[in-house]
C-alpha cells in the first residue's frame, strides 16, 4: 500500500510494541490485548500501524503460526496499512525471520517497503510517504530489524545494529539532510538510549534500558545525516519514555499486549509527522480519555 499525506495535515502512525500473543486459541490476556486494539482503531484513525516486535512468545507457543495468523486476520479487518519490523522473542521457537516475513503476504494493507537490504536474516528497509497531489517526498520512515542476541554471549546478550545496516543507511539515494523530518523504528534500543535517561523530556523510566553493550555506531551515522528526528524502539516493558540527544529525540513505544511483564498500562503511541516536527502521544488502552503527551 502506497503511503500519502495531504496538504498541511500530519501523517499518523500508531506503534504497536510488544504484544507477546500466545498459543491459539488464545488466552484471557491476549484476548483482551485484541478487545483494546479493537477499542482503539474503533475510535482512532491512523495511516499507518508500524509494530515493532516480539508480536509472539516464539518458545512457549507450539502455535506460533496460527497465532500470527490470526492476528494478521484481525488485522486486515482494521483496513489500515500496516508495518513490522522483528523482535528477540517472536524467533526463539520454531519459526525464523525468514518464515515470518513470508507470513507477510496475508496481510492485504501492507505497507509498499522500499530499498529492501537483507543481513543475517534481519530486513531494513524505508517507508516513503509522499504528498497526494504532488507526488513529492515528503518523509521516509526507516526500519532496522534490530536482531536478537549478541554473536558474543560472554560480553553481551543483545544484538547490536550491523555494520551493514548502518552502511545501508548511509548509502541510500535519498539525499535528505537537516530541513527534513523523518523518524526511524527499531526493537532493541541502541546504546545512546542510556545516554537518554539523563535528558528525559517526559514518560516513564522504570526499568534499566536493555540495550546491547557493544556500540556499533547506527547514532553517529543518525548524527552525521541529520534528518532522522526521532528513533523509536520497544523491548523494555517498562519504559515510555521520550529523550532528547543532541538532535535526535530517543523514545520508547508503549508495552501493548497483557500476557507479559510489566506493570506499565498497556497502550501504544502515535506518531504524527509534520511539514517541521514529530509529535508523540501516549495512549493508554484501559482510559482512552486520557492521552499522555510526551
Amino acid at each position: 500500500m502506497e503511503l500519502t499525506v495531504h496538504d498541511e495535515r500530519p501523517f499518523r502512525i500508531c506503534q504497536l510494541t510488544d504484544l507477546h500473543l500466545g498459543p491459539y486459541p488464545f488466552g484471557d490476556e491476549d484476548l483482551k490485548t485484541l478487545r483494546a486494539l479493537r477499542r482503539l482503531f474503533t475510535q482512532k484513525k491512523f495511516h499507518l500501524i508500524m509494530i515493532t516486535g516480539d508480536i509472539i512468545w516464539g518458545k512457549d507457543n507450539p502455535t506460533a503460526k496460527k497465532s500470527l495468523a490470526v492476528f494478521y486476520d484481525f488485522l486486515n479487518s482494521l483496513k489500515t496499512t500496516v508495518a513490522i519490523t522483528y523482535g528477540n522473542h517472536d524467533v526463539e521457537g520454531t519459526m525464523k525471520r525468514s518464515d515470518m516475513r513470508s507470513m507477510e503476504k496475508e496481510l492485504e494493507f501492507f505497507a509498499d517497503r522500499h530499498n529492501s537490504f537483507l543481513n543475517s536474516n534481519r530486513e531494513s528497509y524505508t517507508l516513503e510517504i509522499n504528498d497526494r497531489d504532488t507526488g513529492e517526498l515528503r518523509h521516509v520512515v526507516y526500519v532496522w530489524d534490530s536482531g536478537s542476541y549478541t554473536h558474543w554471549p560472554k560480553i553481551d546478550e543483545y544484538a547490536a545494529i550491523e555494520p551493514e545496516q548502518i552502511q545501508w543507511f548511509l548509502e541510500l539515494p535519498y539525499g535528505r539532510s537537516k530541513d527534513n523530518i523523518d523518524v526511524g523504528f527499531m526493537h532493541i534500543p541502541i546504546p545512546e538510549y542510556r545516554l537518554g535517561t539523563k535528558h528525559i523530556i517526559s514518560g516513564n523510566f522504570g526499568e534499566p534500558v536493555c540495550a546491547p553493550n557493544v556500540n556499533s555506531g547506527l547514532f553517529y551515522a543518525l548524527l552525521r545525516k541529520r534528518n532522522v528526528k526521532a528513533l523509536f524502539a520497544g523491548h523494555d516493558h517498562e519504559n515510555n519514555f521520550a529523550s532528547k540527544v543532541d538532535d535526535v529525540e530517543l523514545c520508547y513505544g508503549n508495552v501493548s499486549g497483557f500476557n507479559c511483564y510489566g506493570e506499565l498500562p498497556r497502550g501504544c503511541v502515535e506518531i504524527s509527522l509534520y511539514p517541521d516536527r514529530v509529535d508523540r502521544f501516549v495512549i493508554s488502552f484501559e482510559s482512552m480519555d486520557e492521552i499522555l503527551r510526551v
